[in-house]
């Protein structure tokens, strides 16, 4: 009979640490894919809260800029003195970022507001008479050259022209970009555009990517001029700009930018655009044009590369002249030089008759009587009767008469509010109707009469005039408020833009 082998007692230690490793494995996958759910969903509600609170601050900011439009107190006119023009001061908001660690934390939101009637309305070229159309492509056709430092009336860097070479083989030619343009208005506007549809490619059958109109207007936004041929970035917003600190080679197109520094870049623009009009380099178009102003140029705000481009035979020292007569502060350096005088703050403070402080009249601004007559706008600019402007002739005044104003209707509010890594940006367009004139006190009513005059002026007047002149106007108290507005805003376009 044969034996049978002993049996090898099985090593139930090494079972068991295999399976504690195994377990410990599986412990610590669960625990790292839990890790990262918690992380997922912290950083996802940290964006939603960091989304939410920089779009309130951006609606903030739009709500303070309609503040800003409402309570303007000079319905006669609009000018770069006003409120408006100025930056906005957020002195002592923390606006709830205090606490955070980011690189925006305590980070006030960002406004500026600007007037449409400085800029050229590109409908006017598909708008009005023949005639006039035909003025406003040729206006569009100066401007772009300017832009372009192309026209040889530019005097940029003091008295040295630079002018560049023409017809470069980069760029479109001035009249090509402006028939295409008119083209594309032209299509846009037509009765049936609405089942039009434009293609990456002239003659190329509609595919997926084709953008087929959605209204009936010619054209909805500046974005769009991307759309037509010729119409580039460096055209619309000009040469990539260099990276602070950084060398030629590391610049940047205006598109590489993220929104924050493309609003920075916007907001410079409109604040440096006395610097721009004397910079050598081309610089964009797209600060110069709209869709929505009334199509009017207002000569108080508008920019010198506009006024240029009004007229072929105005000169820069003519315009110039211009933009001197409506700053203040020029005006008010070079009358105290001539004159030995002193400047306005250095003198006293005139008050009323009743001693309250006098409101400060701003003297710089052109008003509906400068525009009237040659002779007014001459003597307005010169401060002299029979003052002269060289390169203004009264031929040239009656030819941009019509196209000015002194008044600004519609107005851009662009807000951008910041929490954290995000950023929030309102865009919005207002035309602002309506006005905050004070009207002038009534004279108290003469009783004009015995009994019935007596009797009327005394009951009536006493009751109604007492009552009511004391209530409102006698006993008024001082609340801190401004006064109650009369004037509107009504939106034309709201645009929304997310970003980091």
């Amino acid at each position: 009979m044969a034996r049978s082998l002993p049996r090898r007692p099985l090593n139930r230690r090494g079972v068991a640490l295999l399976v504690v490793l195994l377990l410990v494995m599986l412990l610590s996958i669960i625990v790292w894919s839990l890790q990262r759910d918690v992380l997922r969903e912290v950083l996802v509600a940290s964006n939603v809260r960091d989304d939410l609170k920089a779009a309130y601050q951006a609606q903030m900011a739009l709500v303070r800029g309609q503040a800003i439009l409402r309570l303007d107190d000079k319905p006669d006119y609009d000018s770069l003195n006003e409120p408006w023009a100025q930056p906005t001061n957020w002195k002592g908001e923390t606006f709830g970022n205090e606490n955070s660690s980011e690189t925006t934390a305590g980070k006030p939101p960002a406004i500026f507001i600007t007037d449409e009637e400085r800029k050229f309305n590109l409908l006017t070229l598909i708008r009005g008479s023949e005639a006039q159309r035909k003025a406003a492509a040729e206006t569009l056709s100066r401007l772009i050259e300017i832009c372009r430092r192309n026209d040889e009336r530019l005097k940029l860097d003091g008295e040295s022209k630079s002018v560049r070479r023409r017809n470069d083989d980069r760029e479109v030619n001035t009249e090509t970009l402006v028939k295409n343009l008119i083209k594309y208005l032209e299509e846009r506007a037509r009765e049936d555009s609405d089942k039009l549809e434009f293609t990456a490619r002239e003659n190329d059958k509609p595919d997926s990517r084709s953008i087929k109109k959605q209204s009936p207007y010619p054209m909805l936004t500046l974005g769009e001029l991307r759309m037509i041929e010729g119409w580039s970035g460096k055209l619309l917003h000009g040469e990539p700009r260099e990276v602070e600190g950084g060398s030629e080679e590391e610049s940047r197109d205006y598109y590489d930018l993220n929104y924050q520094e493309q609003f920075e870049a916007r907001k410079k623009s409109v604040e440096s655009i006395d610097e721009r009009s004397m910079d050598p380099q081309p610089i964009g178009i797209l600060p110069f044009l709209t869709l929505y102003s009334t199509g009017v140029i207002n000569i108080n705000t508008a920019p010198r590369e506009l006024l240029l481009a009004l007229n072929k035979d105005l000169t820069w020292d003519a315009v110039d002249r211009i933009i001197t007569a409506r700053e203040q502060a020029r005006r008010d350096i070079e009358t105290a030089e001539e004159n030995g005088g002193t400047l306005p703050e250095d003198e006293p403070a005139t008050a009323n008759p009743d001693g309250t402080p006098a409101e400060e009249e701003d003297k710089a601004s052109f008003r509906t009587q400068d525009l009237a007559t040659f002779k007014a706008f001459v003597t307005r600019i010169t401060g002299e009767e029979e003052g002269a402007v060289e390169g203004l002739t009264e031929e040239i005044f009656n030819a941009i008469k019509p196209l000015l104003t002194v008044r600004s209707r519609v107005f851009m509010i662009e807000a951008q509010g910041y929490s954290g890594k995000i950023s929030k940006t309102f865009r919005a367009i207002y035309r602002r109707q309506g006005s905050n004139a004070q009207q002038p006190a009534s004279a108290p009513a003469e009783t004009t009469g015995g009994t019935s005059g007596g009797t009327s002026g005394g009951t009536s007047g006493g009751a109604t005039g007492g009552t009511s002149g004391g209530a409102s106007g006698g006993t008024s108290t001082d609340t801190g408020l401004p006064p109650e507005t009369k004037i509107t805003l009504t939106l034309l376009l709201l645009d929304e833009v997310e970003g980091r």
